[in-house]
């Protein structure tokens, strides 16, 4: 063993009794090759990696454009821009740079905070979809699953469901009120004619076939309407346009059209444009 009082390989006090190095583990005999030898020899270590990204989220810019066109995630609307160096103001996003890549902010001034700029795709976009996951959660829109709740938010979810019950019941009175007035008011929906001209009533609204296209009129012509009214079908041989393939008919069906996506009342101005991230 050797008579040193420290190690030969690393350096560190040893006890004369002792057979092995407490520090490591290096055997101690005088075969062991010097401290100042093993550290040339032992190879340089590497700089700290970037933390792992858990298996199952987008690791690759593909996959995050991926993952957000399978949940229906309008990005234009939600200002994120995803393999673009996107450069107006409010924005987040992820492009390539050569061999690196880049997550950045634009924010409200136009100035850009740079979040990660290197070599490690899968951080960058864990980043960026991080942060996407926290915009649609400040939403109460869940693309990755709702949270599992406590028993006391049960409970507050319990008393919220009872409430909306009620609601429900109430808003199904009125509402069935407002369907019976809503059949009522389109009942005499459809095409009338009048001295050669064509109209349409929808509703409390009437509109004049003037040969280019379906314009708004104030009222029918002649008050006695019913007497002109031709029907709620289309016959080609009236020589009038179609109504409901008129510019005024898809207006009226935007008026009217509702969205069941989760991301339908989105609005990116609900973001803090002014931090860094």
């Amino acid at each position: 063993m050797a008579s040193s009082d420290r190690c030969p390989r690393c350096g560190a006090l040893v006890l004369p009794q002792e057979r092995f190095c407490a520090q490591c583990g290096a055997p101690l005999d005088q075969n062991t090759e010097p401290a100042a030898e093993a550290a040339q020899s032992a190879p340089a270590p590497q700089a700290a990696a970037a933390a792992p990204v858990p298996q199952g989220k987008p690791q690759t810019i593909e996959a995050l454009q991926a993952y957000c066109a399978a949940h229906g995630m309008p990005l234009e609307k939600m200002r994120f821009f995803i393999g673009v160096d996107y450069r107006q103001p409010q924005a987040f996003g992820i492009y390539r740079d050569g061999d690196e890549f880049v997550v950045y902010k634009n924010k409200a001034d136009g100035s850009r905070a740079v979040r990660y700029h290197g070599p490690d795709e899968a951080y960058a976009v864990n980043e960026l979809y991080e942060k996407l996951l926290s915009e649609c959660h400040n939403r109460g829109i869940y693309p990755d699953g709702k949270p599992q709740m406590s028993e006391s938010q049960h409970k507050a979810r319990r008393r919220a469901v009872r409430l909306v019950i009620v609601v429900v019941v109430l808003a199904l009175l009125v509402g069935a009120v407002g369907v019976f007035m809503g059949v009522r008011r389109h009942r005499f929906d459809g095409y009338y004619r009048y001295d050669d001209g064509y109209y349409y009533r929808y509703g409390d609204s009437w509109y004049y076939d003037d040969y280019y296209d379906w314009t708004p009129v104030d009222d029918f012509p002649y008050g006695n309407y019913g007497d002109y009214y031709l029907g709620d079908d289309y016959d080609a041989a009236w020589g009038a346009d179609d109504f409901k393939g008129s510019s005024a008919w898809d207006q009226i069906q935007s008026e009217h059209e509702s969205s069941s996506s989760d991301f339908s009342s989105w609005d990116a101005g609900d973001t803090d444009w002014g931090s860094d991230w």
